[in-house]
């Protein structure tokens, strides 16, 4: 216990690692959406950092989840790396992209910057489409038999299980860089530019941080979504995507809080697929959560559990 209080990142692995061996007990089915769901949540931590955070807004999440599952696939069975080597490689790849997209839209805020990022969304769409046998054009990619050392082949069981482990892992790392320097940094140019300004914070350095670190955790998420999928396809990345993505942040909160960028996901995600089998019926039972959800909590579910944890510590302060 003494070795956990001194080494957190060895308790949330710990964490992660139990989960994800509880994920693995389930069902295959369920185990799938579990694996999916630990995707949408990395994507809706990673935008609640860019959005809520920084206050970036993007519509660009599609096209890096394109570019990391295309990338990996690309770089396994065309350039014939190892596992161990593409992965890495396509997130890094991810980060210096956003780093890029984030230096091209420095003078950009607000709408203007979200219409910027849309377009980044169309130019991927169509490179992916066009893009002959590298890319497969509209038919897309199909990903190959994925092996690390030790195990021989990663089904989509054990990749759905280790997403359950990256997912903790990537929460706890972004919730400890918003209590950084950096994200408090962050929060100061989201909330008065001119005044971060003046604390001596370089505004363009910290918007471009802010899209290489979301650039590459939705990479990454790219990478295990077209793992899971076992194909890679064009039409998996439209527009449709990133405004869902952007609508699970909106539900969780953005006041760069974490916390509803995990809840969001398992309401407005895992919730309806779970309903899967009721058809059309399923699409009216997750509008009606999705409008519950803005009508009682508009400022997001981040701040509806912060007021009620003031009330609560109010409360407690009032009766010692």
């Amino acid at each position: 216990m003494n070795l956990f209080r001194k080494n957190s990142f060895l308790a949330i692995f710990f964490l992660g690692l139990s989960l994800a061996v509880i994920a693995s007990l389930l069902p295959s089915y369920k185990l799938f959406l579990i694996g999916q769901l630990s995707v949408v949540i990395i994507v809706t931590v990673a935008l609640t950092v860019l959005m809520g955070g920084a206050g970036l807004l993007a519509l660009s999440s599609a096209a890096f989840m394109a570019v990391g599952a295309y990338g990996a696939v690309i770089c396994i069975s065309t350039f014939n790396l190892p596992l161990l080597v593409a992965v890495p490689l396509v997130v890094v790849f991810g980060g210096i992209f956003g780093g890029v997209l984030g230096f091209i839209t420095l003078r950009m805020s607000g709408f203007y910057l979200a219409i910027a990022t849309l377009g980044l969304l169309q130019l991927v769409l169509v490179g992916l489409k066009h893009g002959g046998t590298l890319t497969g054009g509209g038919y897309g990619l199909v990903v190959p038999l994925l092996s690390i050392p030790f195990l021989p082949e990663l089904t989509v069981e054990r990749i759905a299980s280790f997403s359950v482990l990256l997912m903790v892992l990537v929460v706890d790392g972004s919730r400890k860089i918003m209590r950084s320097r950096i994200g408090r940094a962050w929060l100061a140019v989201r909330d008065n530019e001119p005044a971060a300004q003046m604390q001596g914070i370089n505004i363009s350095e910290m918007k471009i941080l802010a899209f290489i670190y979301s650039s590459a955790v939705i990479s990454l998420a790219g990478v295990l979504h077209g793992f899971l999928l076992g194909v890679t396809n064009p039409n998996a990345y439209m527009v449709n995507l990133s405004i869902f993505h952007i609508t699970l942040v909106v539900v969780g909160g953005m006041t760069g809080s974490l916390v509803g960028a995990v809840i969001a996901p398992i309401i407005l995600y895992f919730l309806p697929e779970l309903f899967s089998a009721l058809g059309e019926w399923r699409d009216f039972f997750y509008g009606s959560i999705l409008m519950l959800s803005l009508v009682f909590m508009p400022m997001g579910i981040s701040s509806k559990i912060q007021l009620l944890k003031t009330r609560l510590l109010s409360r407690k302060n009032i009766q010692l």
